[in-house]
């Protein structure tokens, strides 16, 4: 498990002063990028992923794309609008042979708000067939 901190903006909130369900789905994206790095295809090419705590891409071919195939949300109580980053427990709850399901937990202080789940699947680029994780993912993924 990783713990990260992702800022909250103005935007986030809603009416009610508490934060929209649809940036709950923005922030799980923005927990994957920090946690796992920038998904290839998408401009970034020099071969490092600076911010990645794993980088899921290593050992993998070039062809191989990550997307994602799931979310859900359960929604344990609001989570409001403070200005203050909200702090998120970040891991991996299954492997599988061509995917991982990555769980998120949504801290209001010390109180659990959001739990989810997203599960990325592993794709050859060209094809679009599944692609199974190396030992090398594996192993990084061992460390969470």
């Amino acid at each position: 498990m990783t713990v990260i901190e992702i800022p909250l903006r103005w935007g986030d909130m809603d009416a009610y002063g508490h934060i929209n369900n649809v940036q709950i789905v923005r922030l799980m994206e923005e927990a994957r990028v920090i946690v796992f790095g920038i998904p290839s295809g998408t401009g970034h090419r020099d071969g490092t992923n600076p911010k990645a705590h794993i980088d899921l891409r290593a050992g993998a071919d070039d062809g191989v794309m990550t997307l994602i195939a799931d979310h859900t949300v359960k929604y344990r109580r609001q989570l409001p609008y403070r200005g203050l980053p909200v702090r998120v427990e970040v891991g991996i709850e299954k492997v599988k042979g061509a995917s991982v399901e990555i769980y998120y937990r949504f801290f209001d202080r010390d109180q659990v708000a959001v739990e989810a789940t997203s599960t990325m699947v592993f794709v050859h680029q060209e094809s679009g067939r599944p692609v199974r994780l190396t030992p090398r993912q594996r192993d990084a993924l061992a460390d969470l």
